[in-house]
């Protein structure tokens, strides 16, 4: 099974799942890539406009976008790498540093990341980590999620309507309840070693989360 991380160009990206884990692919997003470089690590790929610093010289391959395009340089790069994967040869598409830099647009753009078409086929793979935050995303059905490490709330937010939402093994249940609108279920937290959380129709973005360290 195949791990793509892509560093974005974030600064102060937590890169301590590099130590856990030994990607199949590392990939560098613009000034990712020199991020990933300053840290001890080579990327696979470096891709981006590089309108800010020039692509370092020791990754293996170098894609320089122009400035000028339709697509965030983070679109771009996965839309380059994954059409070269069929998904259940993925186990997971991480995504570093593309939470935490200052950009509200760039935020937005990147969760929206789980509406466009062209990505649908590999949504379930995505996870997007930060200090203290981790996303993934859900299609309806019925999964089971583990609580991390050092992490408290555990919250749902719903990208769309949300049909016969059920939530078990936590702090605040829910039996089969329907959202005309996406909500926002945040704050909720692990009762037991696992919670369920089932749902017929949608999309949900799950996000485990911590308080910031006094």
């Amino acid at each position: 099974m195949q791990t793509l991380i892509f560093c974005a160009g974030a600064p102060h990206t937590d890169l301590s799942i590099l130590q856990d884990i030994f990607p199949d692919l590392l990939i560098g997003v613009d000034g990712g890539a020199a991020y990933l470089v300053a840290h001890g690590y080579t990327p696979d790929w470096a891709i981006g406009d590089f309108d800010s610093a020039p692509p370092p010289a020791i990754c293996r391959h170098i894609l320089r976008l122009q400035p000028e395009k339709d697509d965030t340089d983070l679109e771009y790069a996965l839309a380059h790498i994954l059409q070269n994967y069929q998904p259940d040869n993925i186990k997971q598409i991480i995504i570093l540093g593309a939470l935490g830099g200052g950009r509200l647009d760039h935020l937005l753009c990147n969760i929206w990341l789980a509406y466009q078409p062209r990505f649908a086929i590999w949504l379930d793979k995505f996870c997007f980590l930060e200090h203290r935050n981790t996303i993934t995303f859900l299609r309806s059905g019925c999964h089971i999620m583990q609580p991390e490490k050092h992490k408290k709330y555990l919250s749902l937010i719903g990208l769309t309507p949300i049909d016969q939402l059920t939530l078990r093994g936590v702090k605040y249940s829910v039996q089969q309840r329907n959202y005309a609108y996406p909500m926002a279920l945040i704050s909720n937290e692990f009762a037991e070693h696992s919670a369920e959380i089932s749902f017929t129709q949608g999309i949900l973005c799950v996000i485990q989360s911590a308080d910031k360290a006094a």
